[in-house]
């Protein structure tokens, strides 16, 4: 993934973590990824697999692909 996609998949992921969890704590334990690998991928500065933003989408209650429809790519 380029790192500008990184970045802003990171940011609306975050949006929607702050929109629906207390803490990045609570959403780690949602989606059962490491919390440090989460604030990595948050900030941009983490490539992630398809598995894990399976995960991510899942805790969060959303499609993939629906969360990608919603970035400015």
């Amino acid at each position: 993934m380029s790192e500008e996609l990184l970045i802003q998949l990171g940011q609306h992921i975050s949006l929607k973590i702050k929109a629906k969890f207390k803490s990045t704590l609570d959403f780690s334990y949602a989606c059962d990824v490491d919390e440090a690998s989460l604030r990595r991928i948050i900030k941009g500065k983490q490539n992630f697999s398809i598995k894990i933003f399976q995960k991510i989408c899942n805790a969060l209650d959303i499609k993939m692909s629906e969360l990608l429809s919603e970035l400015n790519l």
